[in-house]
């Protein structure tokens, strides 16, 4: 009798309720005579960690005019980055039920009369927590919440339409099979990307950078070679300079003009014109380097040299390009990214910042490339092209297979036995291999598109149909940030998440763009970097980790 009495006041109590703020975690089953929560970590909390910040957080409030939730979640991917480390107080008021100050698996809670819950049960939400299925009744019809009992599978489940007041939580039966899921999803992407960047778009940014660079030959001071070389220089430097500058204002500009004609113009034409200033650069140091001497020795010496530089700038991975570096075209790429911080003041940062890459590292980067390719010219069948540009396609696209295909196995490895030494010499050799690798790709489609990329009679025209038709094809392709070439995809290697060692995920990549997109649209709040990662792998990935 005494229990039904409670009962009743609990009931009119949850009734009174005008809404309640649930972001749960794990929760199971609550019946009618009183509310009980199992909690989804019974592994971890036999381990004596206390259930408070594992499961849902019940809060005392009493009853005042600005009423809180009484009920409320602690979810990683919401909770502040600078509070992750703290756990949430419980109400004095409420008594769970502990074992050596162990929460017990299943804790009976009872709400005091000066509880007040808060329910708005307008709309349903669906959300994923695993390892177990759970339903949850919210209806206000029925004067009572609580948990039905766990499902059995994920059949039994469908969507509650949003103008039912059930708020249904939908948790994966079997987290192992969602892992083995997962796993075999990436392998298929990281295959496909691959291939992708490996025949696709490192052709066509050869195909775009040989059309540029032999317009420029034809048609800047053609009779004046070296003239012609150092103003590619000056104006590729004066406009990467300029771009250096201005590359907040872009991206605010892009931000309030994305969703229209002006914006996707804007994309593209930069695109073109900081790709136009990459090919300048080049060639302009390439051919002054040109009028140096061109023996054996001297070539060897000055890419070692730079080698060395690179290795102690950690800056080996400016040598890599496609396939092994692709840039897909993303919402922030007008931020070129700065590897020290050396001022609060934008102007002087972003002046550091070219200085470091433009005038210090891009030099440097020339140099190894063109030492490897001379020498490459010198000792690789140099009376017979055809089979000299077989020989670097066959060694260019072995080595990178061979290298992507071991980069998976390897970072495994590095996450299991983590140590910074071994780290870093294994990343640079794999770097180093890279570089040969690319350099090697590299020269076959450039011979190739000598050889057999050519209208006969119009050479001219060839050159400008390569390179405009390359250049729609990859913006076509949302791959025309690949256009800035060698060292152009710093900010694929700058930031504050984890890496790969190569970075070609083009699949992958748009659709966790798309993937993000959606969920922001159905009012999903993904989190800053939600889309950069955590949609296709977690947030904690097997295969990516801090570069060295």
């Amino acid at each position: 009798m005494e229990n039904s009495v409670i009962l009743e006041e609990t009931l009119k109590k949850v009734t009174q309720l005008s809404s309640i703020s649930i972001d749960l975690q794990w929760l199971s089953s609550v019946n009618t005579r009183s509310l009980l929560i199992l909690s989804a970590l019974a592994p971890v909390i036999r381990t004596g960690i206390p259930i408070i910040g594992c499961m849902a957080q019940i809060t005392n409030i009493s009853n005042s005019a600005d009423q809180q939730s009484m009920i409320r979640s602690t979810t990683s991917s919401e909770d502040d980055i600078n509070n992750q480390d703290l756990f949430l107080t419980p109400s004095l008021d409420i008594n769970f039920s502990t074992n050596n100050d162990v929460v017990n698996q299943c804790t009976i809670i009872e709400i005091n009369d000066s509880d007040s819950i808060n329910t708005d049960l307008s709309q349903s939400t669906t959300v994923n927590i695993p390892p177990y299925d759970a339903y949850i009744n919210l209806s206000t019809s029925s004067s009572e919440a609580s948990l039905a009992r766990p499902l059995l599978n994920d059949k039994n489940h469908e969507e509650v339409p949003s103008y039912t007041k059930d708020t249904k939580i939908k948790i994966p039966q079997n987290p192992n099979n969602k892992l083995t899921s997962n796993y075999y999803s990436f392998i298929k992407f990281y295959l496909t990307d691959m291939l992708m960047s490996a025949f696709i778009i490192t052709p066509l940014v050869n195909i775009h950078w040989r059309g540029a660079w032999d317009l420029l030959d034809r048609n800047l001071l053609s009779n004046n070679e070296r003239i012609s070389a150092f103003i590619s220089l000056i104006f590729g430097l004066m406009i990467l300079y300029f771009i250096y500058l201005i590359q907040n204002f872009l991206q605010i500009f892009y931000e309030k003009h994305r969703k229209n004609i002006l914006g996707q113009f804007m994309t593209r034409f930069y695109t073109l014109i900081i790709a136009l200033a990459y090919i300048n650069q080049w060639r302009g140091l390439w051919n002054l380097l040109d009028f140096t001497s061109n023996v054996w020795y001297h070539l060897l010496i000055e890419t070692l040299i730079s080698i060395i530089l690179l290795l102690c700038m950690k800056s080996i991975y400016s040598l890599n390009s496609a396939p092994f570096l692709i840039g897909v075209d993303t919402e922030s790429y007008f931020i070129l990214g700065s590897k020290c911080n050396v001022s609060t003041n934008r102007f002087w940062q972003y002046t550091f910042d070219f200085i470091f890459y433009e005038i210090v590292e891009a030099p440097l980067v020339v140099i190894a490339w063109r030492g490897l390719y001379n020498l490459s010219d010198l000792y690789i069948y140099p009376d017979d092209k055809l089979i000299s540009m077989l020989i670097s396609f066959t060694i260019g696209y072995s080595l990178f297979f061979l290298l992507a295909l071991l980069q998976i196995p390897i970072i495994q490895c590095l996450i299991k036995y983590h140590h910074k030494l071994i780290h870093a010499f294994i990343s640079n050799l794999f770097h180093l291999i890279a570089f040969v690798s690319v350099v090697q790709i590299w020269r076959s489609l450039w011979m190739m598109c000598e050889q057999y990329i050519n209208i006969p009679g119009y050479h001219h025209l060839t050159l400008w149909l390569c390179y405009i038709g390359a250049y729609i094809l990859l913006t076509c392709g949302l791959t025309a940030c690949s256009l800035n070439g060698p060292g152009g995809g710093k900010d694929n290697y700058i930031d504050d998440q984890p890496i790969l060692l190569y970075k070609f995920d083009y699949f992958s990549t748009l659709l966790k763009s798309q993937s993000g997109h959606f969920e922001i649209n159905k009012g999903v709040h993904l989190g800053p970097d939600s889309s950069s990662i955590e949609t296709i792998m977690p947030v904690e990935s097997l295969y990516r980790f801090e570069p060295p």
